[in-house]
């Protein structure tokens, strides 16, 4: 990253985000984030979300796994509204929202990934993060306020 990532996130959107999250509890929630941006020159601006079907085979209580076909759907959604899919969120019930070094192995650089911790059905802190580079650790990324006119 050239300079310290950011990203935006409508208070519409992250209700929606940490709805989806809750409901899914004792399981992790996932899905897509769209918007425009880059995290860096402009910052990440979350304008929807779509929720994914969480098809990780093993435990869906630690894991997460977003099915190729609803990414493909994704990207289409994005195209057809002017949109890119800026990246992903899921959950981590009963733990914090961190990434976790499977998290980090299966992320992809230049996207942001929300976290959003799920502790008892109640969802707390919800981080953002972005791989340094490929296959490189995470970072933070940091909340920008709305613009006055947004608030």
């Amino acid at each position: 990253m050239t300079g310290p990532a950011m990203f935006r996130l409508p208070p519409e959107v992250e209700a929606q985000l940490r709805r989806h999250c809750q409901e899914q509890y004792p399981d992790e929630a996932c899905g897509a984030l769209f918007g425009q941006g880059d995290g860096t020159l402009a910052p990440w601006a979350v304008t929807g979300l779509s929720e994914a079907p969480n098809e990780h085979g093993d435990d869906h209580r630690r894991r997460y796994l977003i099915p190729p076909d609803f990414q493909l759907q994704a990207e289409r959604h994005a195209q057809a509204t002017g949109q890119d899919v800026l990246g992903y969120y899921h959950s981590h019930p009963d733990h914090p929202a961190q990434p976790s070094e499977y998290d980090r192995v299966h992320a992809w650089h230049g996207y942001l990934y929300l976290i959003c911790a799920v502790r008892q059905g109640r969802s707390l802190d919800l981080n953002g993060f972005a791989l340094e580079e490929p296959g490189g650790a995470f970072t933070a990324v940091g909340v920008q306020d709305p613009p006055p006119a947004l608030r």
